[in-house]
């Protein structure tokens, strides 16, 4: 490894201005950047301050420059406590190098693995520095672009004549050259791995070390599930006068074991003002029309939520439905995209957190032996019971959200199309508060964020002991859905088929023609078909027998004859004259 080589690569910045220091002022020279510059900075020859953020935008590290050892001005300038800001990072799990400084404060590096959007980088340099500064810092780059003229803000770099303003390993050895720049090599992030640090402080980020403390015990508890208090405890021990062992649980402690707090980091970027059209603007922006999967039922880029009590049918005419999509087959009366006449199958992935592997052969078999099977990647099955310890991570938090969402990204490579995701079912996949609306919403923004990614997305949830009351917990639930299905069972136990009644509580982008109660039956051999409901059934005896009678008895005696009412009577003989319409 060449250490003088290694340097220049971690500290590329602008290339076409540079700051060079001569011990008293600073200068800032418009030329383009070498890598003599660098290299003459480690001679000692001069020294060299860079401007991390490039003219796109970009920086590829960026610095906590941390002062607080001199922020007290009645004070003379204290000696920075390394150790202490070692320990912090290391409580909060935070990969960074730390430096010397010029001023004998720290420089605490973020190395990145490829050149990020400054301003997404600021963000998150601004979260940690809340929990690891306990007072001035600076960041690094300052700007969150440059644009074409502005210079920006430089940073003074390390190993100024190869030994001053070093390195500081994780035990607070100070590191050579050769052994900085191993060291800081093997200390390099992506973004992304930057995520969880949206916790370490609220939106409008509070003084105070309660304020901090409590932040980062929600970031903690989060990330490190097993030891979060006893870590939470360490880091109270960082503070100049921290919280007594009883203060520190019957507060922070206490407050956060009792409730989940939600990641704020969908609020992060607030708009500074609101974006309106007139009308007719509106009208012209290029917003496409959603498609339909299942015309006149499930749209693409949707959220579709079946319900119903244990033992109705929901996931067995999920499967049926799923199946009709990666086929490109109606069901019942809904008839799939067709485009020049030609219907398309539309990719679909089964989750199924709580079905012996078994019963998942078991159900498609019919479908299978009737109608053949869906192309290939186009009917995937993730079942719990055949992932790593039998378990998918909870959908409510990242881990498991992440996981669902590069298989989606997946079979869209694999088919060329955005798949349709089912849930099955939302208790077994995930231990939210089914009553705490709070509770429900990490998994309502997971949904929508795949609606916004283009993905469809179908769950299933039990319904309480009154199924026409909808969704069983938190009635929160249907709010962020755009079709809810409830399902009925309809006649006696007993029967050779499956008979459901369907009814919409929410239909949102359907018309009120397309909303009607229907009922169906499945055989169990793979046909779904739309049936006459109990009520029509004896509506139907009743009618064969009035039109028996008609001829010979008034509407009265027919009336005292069948022992129902004049009215009854009058409203079927309405409905033996009206002509029936099929269903489409």
């Amino acid at each position: 490894m060449n250490p003088n080589q290694t340097f220049i690569n971690l500290n590329r910045g602008l290339t076409d201005a540079y700051v060079l220091w001569d011990g008293k002022n600073y200068t800032t020279i418009h030329a383009n950047l070498t890598d003599n510059h660098y290299t003459k900075h480690l001679e000692g020859k001069h020294s060299l301050g860079i401007v991390p953020i490039t003219r796109d935008g970009n920086c590829r590290w960026a610095i906590i420059d941390d002062d607080t050892h001199k922020a007290d001005k009645s004070k003379p300038v204290q000696e920075y406590n390394y150790k202490k800001l070692l320990k912090k990072l290391k409580i909060l799990g935070i990969v960074a190098t730390v430096f010397k400084s010029k001023n004998g404060g720290a420089h605490i590096k973020l190395n990145f693995d490829k050149p990020y959007p400054a301003k997404k980088v600021r963000r998150y340099l601004k979260k940690i520095a809340y929990q690891i500064c306990e007072s001035s810092y600076d960041l690094i780059p300052k700007q969150d672009e440059l644009g074409k003229e502005k210079t920006g803000t430089c940073i003074n770099l390390a190993y100024h004549n190869g030994n001053t303003r070093v390195v500081i390993d994780d035990e607070g050895n100070e590191l050579n050259l050769q052994k900085g720049m191993e060291y800081e090599s093997n200390r390099v992030v992506k973004l992304e791995d930057l995520e969880p640090f949206n916790l370490l402080s609220t939106a409008d980020y509070p003084d105070g070390r309660n304020n901090k403390l409590f932040s980062a015990a929600v970031y903690l508890k989060k990330n490190f599930p097993k030891n979060w208090k006893d870590r939470v405890k360490e880091l109270n021990k960082t503070y100049t006068n921290p919280l007594t062992v009883t203060e520190l649980d019957n507060t922070v402690l206490t407050s956060v074991e009792k409730k989940d707090y939600l990641d704020s980091s969908a609020s992060e970027d607030i708009p500074k003002e609101l974006v309106a059209h007139d009308v007719m603007d509106y009208r012209q922006l290029p917003i496409p029309k959603p498609e339909w999967i299942l015309e006149g039922l499930i749209k693409q880029k949707t959220i579709n939520i079946i319900s119903a009590q244990k033992g109705t049918g929901k996931t067995e005419k999920a499967i049926g439905l799923m199946w009709a999509i990666s086929k490109g087959l109606p069901f019942l009366h809904y008839n799939p995209v067709q485009i020049d006449g030609i219907s398309y199958a539309h990719p679909c992935t089964w989750i199924d957190g709580e079905m012996d592997p078994y019963d998942s052969i078991d159900r498609t078999t019919p479908y299978i032996e009737t109608f053949g099977a869906p192309p290939k990647n186009y009917f995937q099955i993730i079942n719990f019971a055949l992932q790593k310890n039998q378990n998918i991570p909870d959908i409510k938090d990242e881990p498991g959200q992440k996981l669902i969402l590069q298989h989606l990204k997946k079979q869209e490579l694999q088919t060329g199309k955005k798949p349709l995701v089912c849930f099955d079912n939302l208790r077994s996949l995930s231990n939210y508060k089914e009553n705490d609306s709070d509770g429900f919403r990490p998994i309502g923004l997971f949904l929508r964020n795949l609606r916004g990614l283009g993905y469809t997305v179908l769950v299933i949830d039990h319904s309480g002991k009154d199924a026409s009351a909808g969704v069983r917990g938190t009635s929160s639930k249907t709010d962020w859905a755009n079709v809810v299905l409830l399902l009925k069972p309809e006649g006696p136990k007993g029967q050779k088929v499956m008979k459901i009644r369907v009814s919409f509580d929410k239909a949102r982008g359907l018309r009120p023609d397309q909303t009607a109660d229907f009922v169906c039956t499945y055989d169990f051999k793979g046909y779904w078909r739309l049936a006459t409901s109990d009520k029509e059934l004896k509506d139907e005896e009743l009618m064969a027998k009035i039109k028996e009678l008609q001829p010979k008895l008034t509407q009265q005696s027919i009336a005292e004859v069948l022992g129902i009412s004049v009215g009854k009577i009058n409203k079927l003989i309405k409905q033996m004259k009206e002509p029936k319409e099929p269903w489409a």
